[in-house]
């Protein structure tokens, strides 16, 4: 039987060889800009309007995100949504 295609197989090739997902630029950038700003999980959740535990689950690798979640996550950051995305966040403006 062969292999189903499913988001984890592409998530777990990409660690095998040694490649960075977006998703985890999303997950390191995400908790940073939010922590660098001295917000809580769900201090980030209310000024975006998701849940907090979608912001958790952001974080840890284990949802990827909507175009529009991610315009109401930047946002609610102040910065734009192609940073939350950049494998090496900026050293200024963050």
């Amino acid at each position: 039987m062969a292999d189903e295609y499913t988001p984890w197989i592409v998530t777990r090739l990409c660690r095998l060889f040694g490649l960075v997902a977006s998703r985890e630029h999303l997950a390191r950038n995400l908790k940073h800009l939010r922590t660098a700003r001295g917000l809580s999980q769900e201090a980030l959740a209310d000024a975006a309007g998701i849940d907090r535990t979608y912001v958790s689950a952001l974080e840890r690798q284990k949802y990827s995100l909507s175009i529009d979640r991610l315009d109401q996550i930047a946002l609610s950051l102040g910065v734009e949504p192609h940073v939350l995305l950049m494998p090496n966040l900026p050293t200024t403006g963050n």
